[in-house]
């Protein structure tokens, strides 16, 4: 920042009362803007839909029997190896009542 009056480059200047650039030759200056500028703005991007459940996953896409209702449909739910030894564990939930079964072996 430059003095308004003579141009010369303002310095830093420490006082009891905190610090400020002044010019080196003892010309006041215009008070800077201190305040903070806020800016708002509106958000443009659309919406999105709320679909309402009727209780059914829309995850279950899987043909998969439930043994506790009969559903025809499941989530497939994939857990990776914890270690490299290990196989993938693989899970099928139900899309009505949630009832999550342990699948042996891999699923292809």
């Amino acid at each position: 920042m430059f003095c308004k009056t003579c141009g010369t480059l303002l310095q830093l200047k420490k006082t009891e009362y905190g610090k400020w650039m002044a010019c080196p030759h003892g010309h006041t200056q215009p008070e800077l803007n201190q305040t903070p500028t806020t800016v708002t703005e509106l958000n443009k991007a659309q919406a999105k839909n709320i679909q309402v459940s009727d209780g059914d996953n829309f995850m279950a896409v899987h043909d998969h029997k439930c043994k506790k209702c009969d559903n025809g449909k499941a989530e497939l739910i994939e857990i990776s190896c914890g270690y490299s030894d290990e196989d993938n564990m693989y899970r099928m939930k139900c899309g009505r009542c949630g009832f999550v079964e342990q699948l042996e072996g891999k699923v292809k």
